[in-house]
């Protein structure tokens, strides 16, 4: 059996007008970037705004349904 680790989709590609997943999917960024980021950087990013994301704070939750 495959661990979460080893299922979790991550970057594995980015310059200043895109990025790429290791699931293939290449997704562009809304507006192009100033500088390319590495690689080691951009993950961090992606991985912070991932989690809020997939979950976020009820009390916002609770906010929008007012």
């Amino acid at each position: 059996m495959a661990s979460k680790k080893e299922n979790e989709v991550t970057v594995v590609r980015v310059n200043r007008k895109e990025f790429e997943l290791s699931d293939g999917e290449i997704y562009e960024h809304p507006l192009e970037l100033d500088e390319t980021p590495t690689l080691k950087h951009f993950k961090k990013y992606y991985h912070y705004w991932k989690s809020v994301l997939n979950n976020p704070d009820p009390r916002i939750l609770e906010d929008m349904q007012e």
